[in-house]
């Protein structure tokens, strides 16, 4: 049968997805190009020649093969005249003292600066914890450390799993390692391409219901709404995990559904058929160019947006941004702030559909209670029934699988795929 266009680009854009590498949801740190290049080297063995850009080391020689096969290993760089770096040894400290050398190396890095007076502290009784100064910077830059401190974390395989962690997340993300056998861990990436060839097989499915029929030609069709009960107990993702910022949540007091839907009014542009489709929707301002501009976050969601034309809603919101380089004052006026997003957006052809919001009142309920500045671009998923089910920063690992897996166990896009798979089988395609 001959695919139409709509079906070409839908199933070409699957190797996109396909290819992307769903890792462990622990927050990083890092942004645009260094934080690509970090992930870049995350899942491959650590190199461990770079061990030997290390030097006077303490508690012991320098480490050794042996020293780490089996094992997880922390690397630490901190500098000990910065007192946030003094906290972060302190914690990289408390993990060796709870852990037996066994099962977890630390290593605790300092540059030249200030090296003889920094204070070195002696390795636990049970634990492995050795500390080394980096003379010349060079093990810094062959780990791609930016400003001390930092946190990289190896598998019992050798991989790097974690690299530039961000702190609130390394006890997690130790401790989810040293559960991993080194065989389990030696098998994370065909783990993750099997993960990831279900997810692209799910797509294909429902991607199949194109062939040979546009998705403009499906007239939008009644169906059975779904229970609160099949909203409550599917299995939604989980939300990013909780930062320096946020109080992490309280396994006996769940905290209750967050509602998010885009009103009727503030479309720039018609407004898009909802019924029994998830949502996902982007944050950015005309004037603040890292809104839009990293991570290629437009081009992105139109991708996006011709994979998923009948499930999903994609849109980006236009609302009131700001950082160190935008002049707030351009913002203060709704009426001219539509005019520039209204200009920018009529020199593109957007597949994704537009909603003025000059309050931020949807970006506050996005932000989940956050009061520190969300890095860009900031997303948001909701289900069919308008209840935010994620939301973070679109350079998590998790943000692609979360997708997927709301439109995956989502009871209202089931029903509706449902009507119109029978729809198309009554017309003979």
């Amino acid at each position: 049968m001959k695919l139409n266009r709509l079906t070409q680009l839908t199933l070409a854009g699957l190797v996109f997805t396909a290819g992307l590498s769903f890792a462990d949801d622990f927050k990083r740190e890092g942004e645009g190009a260094r934080r690509a290049a970090l992930n870049s080297m995350e899942l491959k063995p650590f190199d461990a020649t770079a061990w030997s850009k290390l030097s006077d080391w303490t508690n012991g020689g320098p480490v050794s093969p042996a020293d780490t096969s089996g094992r997880v290993v922390v690397i630490c760089t901190w500098s000990d005249w910065y007192a946030p770096s003094k906290r972060a040894l302190n914690q990289a400290l408390k993990l060796a003292s709870a852990h037996p050398a066994t099962d977890l190396v630390v290593i605790a890095v300092h540059g030249a600066l200030e090296w003889d007076k920094a204070n070195k502290p002696a390795q636990p009784a049970n634990g492995f914890f050795r500390v080394a100064k980096d003379t010349n910077g060079e093990f810094r830059k062959a780990i791609m450390a930016d400003q001390d401190p930092n946190f990289y974390v190896i598998d019992r395989a050798g991989q790097m799993r974690f690299a530039d962690l961000d702190k609130s997340a390394l006890d997690a993300a130790v401790a989810s390692l040293l559960k991993e056998k080194t065989e389990d861990a030696g098998g994370i990436n065909a783990r993750l391409a099997r993960e990831a060839a279900e997810r692209d097989a799910e797509i294909r499915r429902t991607a199949a219901i194109n062939t040979g029929a546009s998705m403009v030609e499906i007239p939008e069709l009644p169906f059975p709404p779904p229970s609160a009960d099949d909203y409550k107990n599917a299995k939604w993702p989980k939300m990013p995990k909780a930062g320096d910022h946020e109080q992490p949540p309280d396994p006996n007091n769940p905290p209750a559904p967050i509602a998010f839907r885009l009103p009727e009014a503030g479309w720039l542009g018609p407004k898009p058929p909802n019924a029994g489709r998830a949502t996902l929707v982007y944050f950015w301002n005309p004037d603040t160019l890292i809104s839009f501009n990293e991570m290629n976050v437009m081009n992105r969601m139109d991708l996006i947006k011709t994979q998923r034309s009948r499930d999903l809603v994609v849109a980006g919101i236009v609302t009131r941004l700001g950082d160190q380089n935008t002049d707030p004052s351009k913002q203060d006026d709704p009426k001219k702030m539509k005019e520039r997003a209204e200009k920018f957006i009529a020199g593109r052809d957007l597949k994704q559909s537009t909603f003025f919001d000059p309050t931020g009142g949807l970006l506050e309920i996005a932000r989940r209670g956050r009061s520190f500045p969300i890095p860009a671009p900031w997303v948001a998923i909701a289900s069919s029934d308008g209840v935010l089910r994620w939301s973070g920063w679109m350079g998590l690992p998790s943000f692609e699988a979360a997708l997927e897996q709301v439109l995956l166990v989502d009871p209202g896009v089931q029903a509706r795929r449902a009507v119109e798979a029978e729809y198309l089988r009554a017309q003979g395609r």
